[in-house]
């Protein structure tokens, strides 16, 4: 169970955040959280695929970044070797939390960034300082709160725009077959992709709905990111090969 707290100058202002990309410091994962105000930057590099969870029944969005767990193909030599860096790995380990403020007399929501120190990322010695000696905000950490400020309002953009997509049929189950040049057969499966068929069976309505709620874009990145899957191949393919 990861160890969250509330990010504080005092209790942390001597620790420092690993921004080296390895699996010994969490990066080996297969898929990574991501919102439709994120998907033209990630439709350059990831295939966008979704996934119900099946307790909720709810679809959530992610980019690909691997076909099979625990592989991360953008993984090299202590880099990631993508132009693109998603928001929910550059974060990391901070998290965007809240806490009951009273301004004014009022009690409001504020939000806050919470910090995991179980990280393997947290030390003492290398790294980026989160504080100053004199304990204010460094460029750093006033950057990660501008992404999880981006990752908070992906969330609470993404559920309307994945019930959307749920509610008019938008999504399918895809399997997707691959040859790799070893021979080996893998098969990546368990992901919904969006149904061009019935994208394409909307009303003019439906569609102006959908452009007016600002849902068109994000859609059309997300069918163009599966050109990706090409690219993820060759990857695992140039890994066989040194491996």
């Amino acid at each position: 169970m990861s160890n969250h707290q509330m990010l504080n100058n005092e209790q942390h202002r001597n620790l420092k955040v690993d921004t080296q990309r390895s699996s010994e410091l969490g990066d080996n994962i297969m898929l990574t959280l991501t919102f439709p105000n994120e998907f033209y930057d990630i439709q350059a590099y990831y295939p966008i695929v979704f996934h119900k969870d099946e307790a909720t029944e709810k679809f959530q969005s992610y980019a690909l970044l691997g076909l099979e767990k625990k592989e991360n193909l953008f993984l090299t030599n202590g880099d990631w070797d993508c132009g693109y860096l998603p928001h929910t790995i550059k974060a990391q380990p901070f998290l965007i939390g809240f806490q009951n403020q009273e301004i004014n007399g009022n009690v409001q929501k504020q939000r806050v960034i919470h910090l995991d120190v179980d990280s393997p990322r947290i030390n003492k010695e290398r790294g980026e300082s989160i504080f100053t000696e004199f304990g204010q905000n460094t460029p750093f950490i006033e950057h990660i709160g501008d992404v999880l400020g981006e990752i908070d309002k992906g969330f609470a953009e993404s559920q309307d725009f994945l019930n959307f997509l749920n509610e008019y049929n938008l999504l399918e189950k895809f399997v997707f077959d691959i040859e790799l040049n070893d021979k080996s057969h893998n098969r990546l499966s368990g992901f919904y992709t969006i149904n061009e068929e019935s994208l394409n069976n909307l009303t003019s309505q439906q569609l102006a709905e959908l452009s007016q709620k600002g849902f068109l874009k994000p859609l059309y990145m997300a069918i163009a990111s599966l050109l990706n899957m090409g690219d993820l191949i060759k990857r695992k393919n140039k890994l066989l090969q040194t491996t």
